[in-house]
């Protein structure tokens, strides 16, 4: 076999060998004011001018920064921009790793079964896809999933905050006119959509991958206008189950955008049932103290007594009833908040959002 053999003549470079030897001209000053200002005719030539343009520049630079016009960086708030870190709450709001790594697993079978029955499926061509909106029209979209309440409350939402922004408003009347007749449109199909659809198996079997990307990027928006609602779940978690690994660079993204919201949600709840606790504490003590004496209270008929005791214990029981309320819708949100961050953590390895 024939090999290449190169010279290693400059001392400037002993640390590595060359990989293209270069013949050295660099003594006819005539050749060297040529090339500065004629443009390099072939290869050799313009790595001798880079060469040399190299040796003529200082091998480090200094930037001067005047620190006057540095700008500190401003946080709006806790969940955008520099924000953009998940929340901590205490221990006793976290999930256990068994916990965690029971819904791993019965997801990742979930996942699965769904693969292996698409399989088996197409392997029979017995299915027929059902016909679903396209893609890229959201309000079609949601009201197919969730009926024309939501599309309303996000379009409510929209419109607030491009109001307080102050975004400018179209005037021009071509564009009212066809505002006009999409409103009209918009008012026929919402008469018809007042309930949505539940994520079957029939749905997600007629949606490719790449529908599932799209409409899994409009819920996490819906979920961040409109804030948690129980239907979000079985949707966001069939979606979750039909999406394929490795992510791509927009799909890991809106699935943090997920985990971060849920994990604000759960710091906000926490903070929420904090206040109310610390609440009801303050207006027992203040109860306490307002109570009368025990002789006092023997003073008074035994009938007023039984009836201020009933009384009491009616407000006790109903207290007890609103409280037992709360606390269940609480932990529904909880669990709610720690399977989606689990599962963006632990199966779809976003370990830096992952509940320690």
């Amino acid at each position: 076999m024939s090999s290449l053999k190169f010279k290693h003549e400059e001392k400037d470079e002993d640390l590595m060998p060359k990989a293209l030897d270069i013949p050295d001209d660099s003594s006819d000053e005539d050749s060297e004011s040529s090339r500065e200002k004629n443009p390099p005719m072939d290869g050799f030539a313009f790595l001798k001018s880079v060469m040399k343009e190299r040796k003529r520049i200082a091998d480090v630079h200094t930037a001067e920064i005047d620190p006057k016009k540095i700008k500190t960086p401003t946080c709006l708030n806790s969940f955008a921009g520099c924000g953009r870190v998940k929340p901590s709450v205490p221990d006793e709001f976290m999930p256990s790793a068994k916990w965690q790594n029971e819904q791993v697993s019965e997801f990742s079978d979930t996942r699965l079964k769904l693969t292996r029955h698409l399989k088996l499926v197409k392997a029979k061509q017995e299915f027929q896809p059902l016909k679903l909106p396209d893609k890229d029209n959201e309000m079609l979209w949601c009201l197919f999933c969730f009926g024309k309440g939501l599309w309303e409350e996000v379009e409510s939402k929209r419109k607030s905050s491009e109001e307080g922004e102050g975004s400018p408003t179209m005037t021009d009347e071509n564009v009212s006119e066809s505002s006009d007749a999409s409103d009209e449109l918009k008012k026929e199909v919402l008469a018809k959509s007042e309930t949505g659809t539940p994520p079957m198996i029939s749905v997600l079997l007629s949606m490719p991958v790449h529908v599932v990307e799209q409409i899994l990027e409009y819920q996490v928006n819906w979920v961040q206008a409109t804030g948690w609602r129980s239907d979000y779940g079985p949707w966001l978690f069939a979606l979750m189950s039909r999406i394929e690994k490795p992510l791509t660079p927009d799909t890991g993204s809106i699935l943090r955008d997920l985990a971060l919201f849920c994990s604000q949600e759960r710091w906000r709840l926490v903070n929420t049932l904090a206040s109310k606790s610390q609440s009801q504490e303050e207006t027992t003590s203040t109860k306490q103290e307002s109570e009368p004496d025990k002789g006092e209270k023997s003073k008074l008929p035994e009938d007023d007594t039984r009836k201020s005791g009933s009384d009491e214990d009616k407000k006790s029981a109903k207290d007890s009833d609103e409280n037992c309320a709360i606390s269940a819708e609480a932990e529904a949100q909880f669990a709610a908040y720690n399977l989606f961050i689990c599962l963006v953590a632990k199966y779809f390895n976003q370990g830096d959002l992952a509940d320690s």
